[in-house]
């Protein structure tokens, strides 16, 4: 089954655990919505595919929607605590995070037919803009938990050619660190 449609640009990020049942599970973070090409602007339609394996291959067991309160152009990476389910997630072209809660991790590991978002449970964030309200994280591509309060983010290079604004120079290529705010 493959769930990546038309021609899409794919797996931006992931995460792997040990299911519940022993086997072992991958999770790819979609980089378009409805993990399309065609359907990409079609914002708040995230979804991330749950893969084990069989014999030499990866085979999708399903398609795990992300909540629509992240209703981002993008996906551009994630990182779960595995301790106890807390996710990250990020949009490169929105320049905005989205913290949330998985259901369906216990101990550490994964259990698939559980495995999925607890939609109350999130909180949205954008990159700090510039003293004019412009982006300049614009192209963040990595991000990491350090811990409870702190996140890890890391920036590819800026797009050439008049792609992108002269803003954008200052933080490419970069690693940030970011204290999240306490709610």
């Amino acid at each position: 089954l493959s769930v990546l449609k038309y021609n899409s640009k794919g797996f931006e990020g992931g995460f792997g655990m040990e299911g519940t049942d022993g086997e072992f599970y991958i999770v790819g973070l979609c980089e378009g919505n409805h993990c399309s090409e065609k359907k990409k602007d079609d914002k708040g339609h995230g979804r991330m595919v749950l893969m084990k394996k069989k014999g030499c291959l990866w085979i999708t067991v399903k398609q795990i929607n992300i909540p629509k309160t992240a209703s981002f152009t993008d996906y551009s990476d994630m990182s779960i605590q595995e301790k106890n389910g807390k996710v990250v997630i990020t949009s490169q072209e929105d320049s905005a995070l989205w913290i949330g809660q998985m259901v369906g991790i216990v101990n550490g590991k994964l259990d698939p037919d559980l495995l999925g978002f607890d939609e109350d449970v999130y909180d949205v964030y954008h990159f700090p803009k510039s003293d004019t309200c412009k982006t300049k994280y614009c192209n963040i591509e990595g991000i990491a938990f350090i811990n409870d309060d702190m996140i890890m983010a890391v920036s590819d290079k800026m797009k050439g050619k008049g792609k992108q604004s002269y803003r954008c120079l200052d933080k490419d290529q970069s690693i940030h660190a970011f204290a999240l705010p306490y709610v």
